[in-house]
């Protein structure tokens, strides 16, 4: 009796063997190498981003912090508007720690006199905010003196002159000067 073998299958070149996959798990997708390079760049995209709206974000902040006078109390405030007023004469940054309604007829009329003077005499004066007493407080308004002495160069001679001054600062929110008195 002659023996049959069983016909060999046929062998299929090129090709990877099927593997077996346990019973319930599906199969793995298949992601073409394209659509990887894409996903990472998408993704790449997207923190950047993310990380661009955060830095604008903490950027803006910071600035806020930075540019935004201190009125937290009527001291503060104070020295913030004669500090703006008188030294650096800049009265956009003093017109911020100031009420809608401010009388400081007294005070400007004292810069104006120290202006004309220096124009006369081609010299700068020295301004220098001293003492600060908070006379009367509450939770709304506040009653401050403060002195200021100024020092100025008249033929060879350092002139040293200091004014006594009463603040009234109101809480609106956040603390403003609403009144300036001369008291000498």
């Amino acid at each position: 009796m002659e023996q049959t073998r069983p016909a060999a299958a046929p062998v299929r070149r090129g090709r990877v063997p099927r593997q077996r996959i346990a019973p319930g798990v599906g199969v793995p997708p298949v992601v073409p190498p394209g659509r990887r390079l894409r996903l990472a760049l998408v993704l790449a995209a997207g923190i950047t981003a993310l990380l661009c709206l955060g830095g604008v974000s903490v950027a803006f902040v910071l600035y806020t912090s930075v540019t935004t006078p201190d009125r937290g109390t009527p001291e503060s405030t104070t020295l913030g508007f004669l500090e703006a007023y008188l030294v650096q004469r800049d009265d956009t940054v003093a017109a911020l720690h100031l009420c809608e309604d401010s009388s400081i007829a007294p005070l400007a009329a004292y810069r104006d006199s120290i202006v004309e003077w220096e124009q006369r005499q081609g010299t700068l004066s020295a301004m220098t905010i001293g003492q600060l007493t908070t006379e009367n407080a509450t939770d709304s308004d506040a009653v401050l003196t403060v002195v200021i002495e100024r020092r100025m160069a008249s033929s060879g001679l350092i002139n040293r002159l200091t004014d006594r001054w009463r603040i009234t600062a109101v809480d609106e929110g956040d603390w403003r000067v609403c009144r300036v008195d001369r008291l000498d």
